[in-house]
């Protein structure tokens, strides 16, 4: 069993049931984290991410990997919860779902793994995307680290730093959502879910 972190700002709605539905057919054990309240959408989405980071922290999780994720979820094809736990082994720190990449420099490279057949792809910055991590209970312990220091507003960006410091891996990098540059299993699904902070 893995646990999902979805954050949300109405669990009820139509947005949070999909993921939810999504997540649970993979095979998470799902728990929704109210947004925390800011007159500043921002930093509500910062400060609900810190929680949920903390959280993490506060678990024992036994080695686990934890798993956090935004309520606009998308799934490019099926998948088992035992492919993506493979990746735990592969990433000491965290690893993406998702990914947005931005248009500088291509920091992506193939590593020497595979897994049921897709090779897998690490990035490291270069990379935007709160909306579906795993992470270990040490890495969200360094991102909090992180978090304190960083002069950011926006968690992606403070994300993207930490991928910097440890290049993160890709849950089936191959794949692509009608945005370009939206990649891995899990995409941001625009297209029925308007972009909201949370």
């Amino acid at each position: 069993m893995r646990y999902a972190y979805l954050l949300t700002q109405d669990k009820d709605s139509v947005r949070s049931t999909s993921s939810k539905n999504i997540l649970e057919k993979i095979g998470f054990s799902v728990f929704f984290v109210n947004c925390i309240p800011h007159k500043d959408p921002v930093m509500s989405n910062k400060l609900s991410m810190e929680h949920i980071y903390e959280m993490i922290v506060d678990t024992n999780l036994d080695d686990q990997h934890a798993y956090v994720f935004e309520d606009d979820l998308g799934i490019h094809q099926d998948i088992a919860l035992d492919e993506i736990i493979k990746f735990e082994k592969l990433s000491d720190m965290f690893f993406y779902l998702g990914i947005c990449e931005g248009h500088g420099t291509k920091t992506n490279r193939e590593t020497r793994y595979s897994i049921y057949g897709h090779r897998v792809i690490s990035v490291a910055g270069n990379v935007r995307g709160l909306h579906a991590i795993g992470i270990s209970v040490e890495g969200a312990t360094r991102l909090l680290e992180l978090i304190k220091k960083s002069t950011h507003k926006y968690m992606d960006m403070i994300l993207e730093d930490f991928s910097t410091i440890y290049p993160a891996n890709v849950v089936r990098y191959d794949l692509q959502s009608s945005i370009p540059g939206h990649r891995g299993i899990l995409f941001q699904d625009r297209k029925r879910f308007p972009t909201t902070i949370t």
